[in-house]
């Protein structure tokens, strides 16, 4: 793919947009790097003097880390703070300081040298995971160690950014999350990093600080030269080098057009998310961590349609306790009022695996020991998955749950056998717990929705996972860059599927049918939303910053358009047709949201 793309004036380069907005101002680029630890032992004499290093530097590093999070809390509240709790995680996590201990004891290491040696190994670690999501916690790890690593050996770095008298475009091969939170937002015009992504926190800083920023544009820090003008654009993952008058004009245009975008959106939040014709639409969030929460509340969620609960087994040496999972559903769900939260069971296996949960090597993983059928062979940890959230659901009634990758009626009939071991098992205990608790499926195996109709005969709801659906489908691997063009949401096999679900979702059930959502990717793209409502779907869990476009998107069509809409794709053979179509409906109902691409590209 190319990198750079010339033009009668600046240079363009392409990256990856994880920050909306436009920016444009000189540059400073960042690139100092550290000084190497050389390979070195210690005399056994002075194997307490080390240990007592250690102990000293993990207590300044955990004390500027308690700094960093009350100065974010001062700027972006106590959401934007929540991010660094996985840095503290990192500091008390008990195998990564027994295996710095042990280093300094047995292997006669320096204690600088020893901590950037486990470090590197749990940074190898997380890399090596297929999954976008956890590899971009590799970030946790690498601000945390190296903050550790450098109190260790007194190297400090002048961060330059951090006394700019204008502002200016930061340039950096990476930017920790510590050093984001930092940044003085009026003197920062932009963000380009050669690593990073749209997960990243620094991805999600940059949004919530409003700071336009692309990431994985490669040798950036090689490229561009401090001082040169350079203008970045969030909304399409562009930088222009040297940009051109005609630049200027026509950037200074979309930004004020943005502006006013901004505005509209934000009058919206305050308005139902009703079609013309009266049609409502559930609009909830995905999250991640806990801590996101409170964002998709300020994003005007109407609820959490997928909380995944894979992160409380990574990056930590132990397995999570019942009262650990229970203490963080029920703050989620206590965030969210009386707000539906939608609640996943483990999710682990295929591209997500844990060093604390053993795995046996597959040749094909994605079609193997994942998801529920991981849990149902391993029924003490699922169990205390289930413990915890139905003693959550005592207190927070509006808590939902999830089942992944169900293939059909036994697994599901399995699933809710041990859900009920463990009510038996809380009322004998004294534990009280909702009773009426509302259990549902995840569609995204074509035989589930071959079952669709028996599946909604015994639970609450469906939600469609689009992501593994489309790949189980088309027996494509989105992340395989070789066929990763055949992944498409519009095939209408797809379609026809999703519309397959929602049909035996409504006559599946003697009680007049369950509802139906999406929370896979395709319901956060705005070209496809009325498209998924004409379908029959009555939800939309997305992304956050996703949020308030898909919200215009609605309030701006009728549901009799989007079900002809849906009708006319339904008939239709191709996916380039499909898109196009409903990509001219939504653009002729809202077209201010749609920037449209400089001619010269």
């Amino acid at each position: 793919m190319k990198v750079e793309l010339e033009n009668a004036g600046g240079r363009v380069f392409h990256a990856t947009s994880v920050s909306e907005g436009m920016g444009m101002a000189r540059c400073v680029v960042l690139y100092r790097q550290r000084p190497i630890i050389a390979e070195r032992t210690i005399e056994p004499g002075e194997v307490e003097g080390e240990l007592e290093r250690f102990s000293r530097a993990l207590i300044q590093t955990a004390e500027q880390l308690q700094e960093i999070a009350q100065r974010v809390k001062e700027v972006l509240g106590s959401d934007g703070a929540s991010i660094f709790e996985s840095h503290q995680f990192v500091l008390e996590d008990q195998v990564f300081l027994d295996e710095v201990s042990r280093m300094i004891q047995e292997n006669h290491l320096p204690a600088d040298l020893a901590a950037q040696k486990v470090s590197h190994k749990y940074i190898r670690s997380f890399e090596s995971i297929p999954d976008e999501y956890f590899r971009q916690r590799v970030a946790d790890i690498k601000d945390v160690t190296t903050r550790l690593v450098d109190n260790l050996t007194g190297w400090s770095q002048h961060d330059s950014f951090s006394q700019l008298s204008e502002p200016s475009i930061l340039v950096a091969t990476d930017l920790t999350p510590s050093q984001t939170v930092q940044m003085n937002r009026q003197m920062i015009a932009g963000i380009v990093t050669e690593q990073g992504g749209v997960t990243s926190h620094v991805g999600i800083l940059a949004r919530s600080l409003k700071i336009p920023a692309v990431a994985g544009m490669q040798r950036a820090t090689e490229i561009f030269r401090t001082g040169q003008e350079l203008l970045v654009d969030g909304y399409r993952g562009i930088v222009i080098l040297s940009p051109t008058q005609e630049d200027t004009s026509h950037y200074t245009r979309q930004m004020e057009q943005e502006r006013e975008l901004e505005h509209l959106l934000e009058l919206d939040a305050a308005k139902p998310v009703v079609t013309l014709d009266g049609r409502k639409i559930t609009l909830t969030a995905n999250l991640s961590q806990p801590a996101e929460a409170e964002h998709a509340l300020a994003a005007g969620a109407n609820g959490v349609g997928l909380f995944r609960t894979e992160f409380f087994f990574f990056n930590r040496g132990t397995l999570p306790t019942e009262e650990e999972q229970y203490e963080e559903y029920l703050r989620v769900a206590t965030c969210m009022g009386d707000r539906p939260v939608v609640i996943r069971t483990l999710d682990l296996g295929g591209d997500k695996k844990t060093s604390i949960l053993e795995f046996p090597p597959e040749e094909n993983p994605f079609l193997g020991y994942r998801a529920i059928r991981y849990c149902l062979q391993n029924t003490g940890i699922f169990k205390t998955q289930l413990r915890a959230l139905l003693r959550a659901s005592a207190s927070a009634r509006n808590i939902k749950i999830m089942y992944p990758m169900i293939s059909g009626i036994e697994e599901f009939a399995e699933a809710q056998a041990i859900l009920q071991e463990c009510k038996t098992e809380l009322e004998k205990e004294g534990k009280p717990y909702n009773t009426k608790i509302e259990v549902g499926v995840m569609i995204e195996i074509p035989s589930a929705v071959l079952c669709a109709g028996e599946l909604a005969r015994k639970s609450d709801f469906f939600s469609i996972g689009t992501n593994d659906l489309i790949q189980y489908t088309l027996a494509v691997d989105r992340m395989n860059p070789i066929i990763n063009y055949l992944y498409q949401p519009t095939h209408p096999a797809i379609i026809r599927l999703i519309s397959s679900t929602v049909e035996g979702a409504r006559h599946g059930n003697e009680y007049g049918g369950i509802p139906v959502g999406v929370c896979g990717e395709m319901a956060g793209e705005i070209e496809l939303a009325p498209l998924l409502i004409g379908l029959g779907v009555d939800e939309l869990s997305i992304s956050v910053p996703n949020m308030m476009k898909v919200r215009r998107v609605i309030q701006r069509v009728y549901f009799s358009d989007c079900h002809r809409l849906a009708c006319q794709a339904l008939q239709m053979g191709d996916s380039a047709r499909i898109m196009k179509l409903s990509s001219d409906f939504v653009r002729a109902a809202a077209p201010e949201l749609f920037v449209d691409r400089l001619s010269r590209l």
